[in-house]
């Protein structure tokens, strides 16, 4: 007994130092060494993002249902390629594919909606990690909303839908470490149908613009004559020729009860029978005048206003 309370008491006192050499000191791992990427190699894709299930059950599908997904999965995967907008946006077609928006974390992405285009709901598919808030640039029918987003990590990958007064739109999105499209754009069908509507209802009017109420093209027309003489309240406001016929114009102001006549001048004056008839409000002459008077009155009252014909005109 008294040995073994001796040995214990001894081990007591032993200096800390005996038992220091008795533990190893604890050194740090060393960290793994960086990967590097063999020159040439392709360039390694994300793992898609794991998915929480509820209950790992799959629901049965029917044919009508199977269908829908392959029209749905056709849409998706169509290679509709982005183009580049004029302002160095990415570009995509409305309608034409699933737009894929690449975002990264601490940057924005901005997709711009159509001017004038005001939303009116936005959800995500993962409004946890995901943010999206809305910005108005421009004043008036100009205005354009852009939705911000912006990821909190990499390797994410989500929907989102915007909901505006004018269409839906569903967009992918998928986040990156370095990689991102800082501003996202559409092009719309209907915009280039609009254009081409508005361009021919311009060339329409443009047409109408040119056509007389006698049905005849402006363009077409002589109008190499010169009115002189008096200025009654009748007097033409214009003279025009097809190259068969003259044309003389009045103002709505001439009434029926005062139109003058109508006679062709000879090179000695002498005044000419010429067969024309009133149509509108205009006289049509079966000949191209050279020379001709229209004459309203007799004597002192006599009212008298010419038509001469361009000399330069063929």
């Amino acid at each position: 007994m008294k040995r073994t309370l001796i040995a214990l008491s001894t081990a007591l006192v032993l200096p800390s130092s005996v038992w220091a050499q008795q533990v190893p000191a604890l050194e740090p791992a060393p960290a793994p060494a960086p990967a590097v990427m063999a020159p040439g190699a392709p360039e390694r894709t994300l793992p898609p993002p794991p998915v929480n299930l509820l209950s790992g059950r799959e629901a049965p599908l029917n044919a009508k249902e199977r269908h829908g997904v392959r029209l749905a999965n056709q849409w998706k995967d169509r290679r509709d390629l982005p183009a580049r907008g004029a302002d160095g946006s990415v570009m995509f077609l409305y309608g034409a594919t699933l737009p894929s928006v690449v975002c990264a974390p601490l940057r924005t992405c901005n997709l711009r909606l159509q001017p004038g285009e005001v939303v009116t709901q936005l959800d995500l598919g993962d409004p946890v990690r995901w943010k999206a808030v809305p910005a108005v640039s421009g004043s008036g029918g100009d205005a354009t909303t852009t939705v911000v987003i912006k990821p909190s990590d990499s390797g994410l990958e989500t929907s989102m839908t915007i909901s505006t007064d004018r269409r839906l739109y569903v967009v992918q999105l998928v986040s990156r470490t370095r990689d991102w499209m800082p501003v996202v754009s559409f092009s719309y069908p209907e915009e280039a149908q609009a254009a081409w509507a508005a361009y021919a209802t311009d060339q329409q009017r443009r047409r109408e613009a040119t056509v007389l109420p006698d049905g005849l093209n402006a363009a077409a027309l002589d109008f190499g004559f010169r009115i002189a003489g008096d200025s009654p309240a009748w007097r033409p406001v214009r003279v025009y020729s097809d190259g068969v016929r003259t044309y003389i114009q009045f103002p709505p102001a001439m009434r029926h009860d005062e139109a003058p006549a109508l006679v062709a001048l000879g090179g000695d004056d002498r005044e000419q029978l010429v067969n024309y008839r009133l149509s509108g409000d205009r006289y049509v002459v079966d000949k191209v005048l050279r020379r001709a008077a229209l004459i309203s009155g007799v004597g002192s009252a006599q009212v008298k206003v010419e038509i001469l014909r361009d000399a330069r005109a063929p």
